[in-house]
């Protein structure tokens, strides 16, 4: 199930002129929010097939933790090497702010990947999913598969995570339409799969009757599924998961991940590296870019479809 995204916008972009200048190829880094991630991977794969389609000097650097102190000794080393452009997803949309602001007026463009900063003056744009749009439909997939009736649970990095917040809203949001489903709200495993597995036995011990759980994040995914083996309830807790992964995609052949949302991060960085360059080279770009996502389910992962959307280790 594909849902809606701004088409007019992609195609818009995607009719731009843009080619790097020859006698000076433009500098763009990609930050990612940590290595190692998939859809963070993926980003980095789109991005470096539209730089050397454009002639763009591209590089990609992160932290080896999720956590803003570690991405901001990241941030101050790029911003020493003085690239024309950053490619950020911010760890966290406020604590970098000051840095990123340091870099414009220097004269480096910033442009957001998968969720601005508060201040919305430090980026010429952001590329994201509608990750409220996302919460609700992973809403919808959960009371369908509990049959509207249940208790459910969700399950996210931390109260501090501007993207998870999003989803988090959109979920509620759709639940709430749902009388007979019962949310026990939200619980943070601070982005660690070995304590999302321990979150999710607990509350099972605890509710014995949970029938779904909601979770906003690869980390939290694939600790949760871990929590329902454990717990020999694979097929009876519904599972509804966010992004993806080789163990997640795994999951859901077998059934223990019940419906996962799925971005498209390999586009996302294509366009990322498209609109840099167009900003760079004076041209006019959408402030607001959002690009679509696609619902994978035991019966549909292995599709054509799907699979283009599955996040990437590697970008061979």
């Amino acid at each position: 199930m594909r849902l809606t995204f701004a088409a007019t916008l992609l195609l818009s972009l995607a009719a731009l002129p843009l080619s790097a200048r020859a006698d000076k190829p433009h500098k763009i880094t990609y930050i990612q929010g940590v290595t190692g991630n998939p859809f963070y991977m993926s980003v980095t794969c789109g991005a470096a097939e539209a730089a050397k389609r454009l002639g763009v000097t591209f590089d990609a650097q992160g932290p080896q933790q999720y956590t803003p102190a570690l991405q901001m000794r990241v941030l101050n080393a790029v911003i020493a090497g003085q690239p024309d452009g950053i490619l950020f997803t911010a760890d966290d949309p406020v604590a970098l702010t000051a840095t990123l602001l340091d870099a414009k007026e220097r004269g480096i463009k910033i442009l957001s990947i998968d969720g601005d900063v508060k201040d919305m003056s430090v980026a010429v744009s952001n590329i994201q999913s509608d990750n409220v749009e996302g919460g609700r439909e992973a809403a919808r997939q959960l009371a369908a598969l509990i049959g509207d009736n249940g208790k459910v649970m969700a399950m996210m990095n931390s109260p501090a995570a501007n993207v998870a917040q999003q989803r988090l809203q959109g979920f509620q949001e759709e639940i709430a339409k749902h009388p007979k489903v019962t949310f026990l709200g939200p619980q943070y495993s601070n982005n660690q799969t070995a304590k999302a597995a321990s979150i999710v036995t607990s509350t099972i011990a605890a509710h014995p009757d949970l029938a779904g759980i909601f979770t906003l994040t690869t980390n939290n995914t694939e600790g949760a599924a871990t929590g329902v083996r454990e717990a020999q309830r694979e097929g009876k807790i519904k599972l509804v998961g966010f992004d993806t992964s080789d163990p997640i995609v795994e999951a859901i052949r077998k059934g223990i991940v019940s419906a996962d949302i799925v971005q498209y991060p390999y586009r996302v960085g294509q366009l990322g590296v498209e609109m840099m360059v167009a900003a760079l080279e004076g041209k006019p770009i959408e402030r607001q870019v959002n690009t679509p996502f696609i619902v994978a389910t035991p019966a549909n992962v292995d599709t054509p479809e799907v699979q283009q959307y599955i996040y990437r280790t590697n970008c061979r």
